[in-house]
């Protein structure tokens, strides 16, 4: 691995210098510069996480990085070499900031459309959320976990590099959509009657899927 100066380091031009090998092993590393980095990439963090708390709350780069990033204080020098990776990676991500997530999302929206999706900047967390399912599906081997609304421009990248034919998503995401609104108008139904438990819901999530 190529020498690098401490002035040189941000992880937006060398994320590479902000691996666990690296961390472990360039002489730039030492354990001085591990906290002034972590402390100094941690106070950007923070900023970036307040304007997303405000303007994109549901997005994945805040949902997972919130309250995640403790002061250098609190951390040994081993802790913060740990978290350096993924708060590293969170700077350096395009959908990291609230301008970024909304241009993929215009980005996501034009490239869907041109490819037969009626997707509109209205309805497109509706595209996010399902893709983020499908995401949360494929990471445990088919049994979809618990799963946070995430943003459309996160989902909408892992949708490109995953190799998904589009005719099965396109197809998958019209049944998902319908089934949503099917239990939708199921909740409206019952509790005109009498209130809806998680178990009633589970249940005709269950049925509909059946069908």
């Amino acid at each position: 691995m190529a020498k690098i100066s401490p002035d040189q380091l941000d992880p937006r031009n060398n994320l590479q210098w902000y691996t666990r090998s690296a961390l472990r092993n360039a002489d730039v590393w030492t354990d001085k510069a591990i906290r002034q980095e972590y402390s100094r990439l941690r106070d950007i963090s923070q900023k970036r996480l307040k304007r997303l708390a405000v303007a994109e709350p549901e997005s994945m780069a805040y949902q997972q990085n919130i309250g995640k990033y403790a002061p250098v204080r609190e951390l040994t020098t081993e802790e913060a070499r740990a978290l350096l990776p993924e708060l590293a990676r969170f700077i350096a991500a395009k959908t990291g900031t609230v301008s970024g997530i909304r241009a993929q999302r215009t980005k996501a929206v034009r490239s869907l459309q041109k490819q037969g999706f009626a997707v509109t900047k209205e309805n497109i967390k509706a595209f996010g959320k399902y893709m983020e399912t499908w995401r949360a599906t494929q990471k445990k081997g088919g049994k979809a976990g618990t799963v946070t609304s995430g943003d459309v421009a996160e989902s909408y990248e892992f949708y490109e590099k995953s190799g998904i034919e589009l005719d099965e998503i396109r197809d998958r995401f019209n049944k998902w959509v319908k089934s949503q609104k099917r239990l939708q108008n199921y909740v409206k139904k019952q509790n005109k009657k009498q209130p809806v438990t998680s178990d009633m819901i589970l249940s005709e999530w269950n049925r509909i899927k059946g069908k």
